[in-house]
């Protein structure tokens, strides 16, 4: 991101608004906009990502903070950010304005307990944009998930995100059928019992992280932490 404020200005000519609620960094990497190989992720002859490596995370939330402070986003945050990333950036001279929100992917194969604690420990609102994993996800699959669909009479997609929603995260389930996007509201109360069987299911299975771009030389997830 070179010019939040430029990119926050064409986002709203083309919502026809003079504010949005919430602007996000979404991820901590700078990719080379002069490059038109692809529109959201322009790449090398090689192959990799067209990354600048003199642009900054720290420096470019420094820029959307102004953004805040003027009113055109009534927050702001971060997207895909470890708690290596978070550290760092809370850390840093000048940061003034703390992240509102980090948007990651989370769902039972990718739990992050440790983020979690952390975001809650600074106050910052864990959301997940991946909630039932992606499109023909194993999940739906999994023998755990189906056993509690079958106990609580709801889908397997009704227990992810009724998981999300005790652990305390939100959630942003994406869908464009009517029906389906009705049926994401039908939580059920999940018992503590159950939400830790769900927060098991990784230690059995091991972690799976589907959003995981190459991004080198740059390290943007620390899975270890």
């Amino acid at each position: 991101m070179l010019d939040p404020a430029k990119a926050l200005d064409v986002s709203l000519k083309n919502l026809g608004l003079e504010y949005v609620d919430l602007y996000l960094m979404h991820w901590p990497v700078a990719l080379n906009p002069e490059n038109k190989s692809h529109p959201t992720f322009p790449t090398l002859p090689n192959g990799n990502r067209d990354i600048l490596l003199d642009r900054d995370f720290v420096d470019a939330y420094k820029d959307m903070q102004p953004l805040y402070k003027s009113g055109k986003a009534r927050a702001i945050g971060v997207s895909n950010f470890s708690v290596k990333n978070l550290k760092r950036l809370l850390s840093s001279p000048g940061v003034d304005v703390r992240p509102a929100c980090n948007q990651v992917e989370l769902h039972p194969y990718l739990p992050q307990p440790k983020l979690l604690e952390f975001c809650k420990k600074e106050n910052i609102i864990l959301e997940a944009y991946s909630p039932l994993g992606s499109t023909n996800s194993p999940l739906f699959e999994d023998k755990g998930l189906l056993e509690l669909a079958d106990k609580y009479k709801v889908s397997p997609a009704n227990i992810m995100i009724s998981w999300a929603v005790w652990r305390g995260t939100v959630v942003l389930p994406k869908s464009v059928t009517p029906s389906r996007i009705e049926s994401n509201f039908k939580l059920v109360d999940l018992s503590d019992e159950d939400g830790e069987k769900i927060n098991s299911i990784s230690s059995t299975l091991g972690t799976k992280r589907i959003v995981n771009p190459n991004w080198y030389p740059l390290v943007v997830f620390n899975d270890d932490e």
